[in-house]
């Protein structure tokens, strides 16, 4: 018989402690029908919306000054409207239509685009440094972090799609995109927030380095090894139905729309019995990425194209107590193409087998994609990217029951960790490829009585 919180009333009231369970003067019994709550504290949020210091160009840096004006800062995003070279009849309809050029080609912005069209996004506190970290970063996170439940969600806010023709061709003009920052005190759903109310002494700026437009456009031409330019060209089709077909050119580059960027902050509003507790010191821990990337050419792949091995090692930098390294790799073939999002090889892995070595001892001993790649997602990681994305996580791994704030369940100190390096067995012949391998550092930001800082540099 299976227990049920029926059964139990049933239980109850068959005894005669209906009444006794539900009414007794103790801090045992309940009323399934009281209505009272527990008391929450003051607060008011506000969504501000702040234009980039300058316009926004492709190809060049574009700063934003962030807005102190409330408590607390609990999200950031930076809002998104891109140009499209399809005249505004075609773009109006795109998602009821299929667009392709005279080949039967189509061409859209690179999958991902909110995330890839930053190079790399750089928070400030005055003239320091706070954190960096690049779109591809930001986009091989995402892969692993979330839920399965709002992945739909947040492609559809970040332009990812499923990769087919029909989704690159739609993605030439996109709606609106939200892409959320990782900064300080707002880097998961458990986190309170950046308490700005402490911090009203300094001013904070995020500086965006944005990539080429010709960087940020793919086509669905799997054998196109080279940039797709689709503005100011003939011959364009689109097709509304089984039978109709529009013929249409393409805008000239110098006839789109500018590219539109915003900051957007979550600011929250709390009692002033609050504020004074948040101007006392306080330490407010946050995670750093560091970035290295690696290119791998034909002489490292001599030992693969002669059948025997070709086994490398690349130093890597990080700072800080480490919970988890990412690492994934891309051919040349791809970036060039602009593929940005395509991080797999002929359905395989890139390598056979890699260790990390730290003072020339084996840290983490040897082993294959399955484990970086699977086994570690599986258990550790929130979801399965289904990509050849690759991590070694040291922490206790991703748990049903999480307690704010986070808690550090395991680490190595890549600070005083001296030649920290990944030694590859490769598997591929490939002519090129690039090793991305990013590191997730812990630090402690201090604030006390309107000021802040780091609580340690290195």
């Amino acid at each position: 018989m299976t227990a049920t919180g029926e059964g139990s009333l049933y239980e109850l009231v068959a005894r005669g402690n209906k009444d006794l369970y539900f009414f007794a003067d103790n801090d045992k019994s309940r009323f399934i029908f009281n209505n009272s709550y527990n008391s929450q504290a003051e607060r008011m949020t506000e969504m501000r919306t702040t234009p980039p210091r300058s316009t926004a160009e492709f190809g060049r840096v574009v700063e934003f000054d962030i807005d102190l004006v409330a408590d607390i800062i609990s999200e950031v995003n930076i809002l998104i409207k891109l140009p499209s070279w399809l005249p505004p009849p075609q773009a109006k309809i795109i998602g009821k239509s299929i667009i392709t050029d005279s080949a039967n080609i189509s061409y859209g912005y690179v999958n991902g685009i909110a995330y890839f069209l930053f190079e790399n996004i750089s928070l400030y506190q005055d003239n320091i440094l706070l954190q960096e970290f690049s779109g591809d970063t930001l986009w091989a996170f995402s892969q692993i972090q979330g839920t399965y439940a709002n992945r739909k969600i947040i492609h559809e806010l970040t332009g990812q799609h499923d990769g087919s023709a029909l989704h690159i061709g739609r993605n030439a003009a996109p709606p609106t995109l939200r892409l959320k920052l990782p900064l300080l005190g707002c880097q998961s759903k458990d986190d309170a927030g950046f308490p700005i109310r402490a911090a009203q002494g300094h001013t904070f700026k995020l500086k965006c380095k944005l990539r080429k437009l010709e960087d940020l456009v793919e086509s669905s031409d799997i054998t196109n090894i080279g940039k797709p330019a689709p503005w100011g060209k003939t011959g364009f089709i689109q097709k509304t139905s089984a039978t109709q077909s529009i013929p249409f050119n393409t805008l000239h580059r110098t006839s789109m729309s500018p590219l539109e960027l915003f900051l957007e902050t979550k600011q929250v509003y709390v009692s002033a019995e609050i504020q004074k507790e948040l101007m006392k010191s306080s330490m407010l821990l946050a995670t750093k990425y560091f970035e290295n990337k690696f290119t791998q050419s034909l002489a490292d792949y001599a030992g693969v194209s002669a059948g025997s091995a070709s086994q490398l090692t690349r130093y890597i930098d990080g700072r800080h107590p480490t919970k988890r390294i990412l690492f994934y790799f891309r051919t040349s073939t791809n970036t060039n193409a602009n593929r940005l999002w395509n991080i797999t090889l002929n359905n395989g892995p890139f390598y056979n087998t890699i260790s990390l070595l730290v003072a020339g001892q084996q840290r983490e001993h040897p082993k294959q994609p399955f484990v970086w790649r699977d086994i570690v997602n599986f258990r550790k990681e929130e979801i399965d990217s289904q990509m050849e994305i690759n991590t070694m996580n040291w922490t206790l791994g991703d748990t049903t029951i999480k307690v704010p704030p986070e808690q550090v369940t395991g680490t190595i100190n890549l600070t005083t960790a001296y030649r920290p390096s990944f030694y590859m067995d490769l598997l591929t012949s490939t002519a090129f490829t690039e090793l991305y391998v990013v590191t997730e550092g812990h630090f402690g930001f201090e604030t006390e009585e309107g000021r802040a800082e780091l609580f340690s540099l290195n």
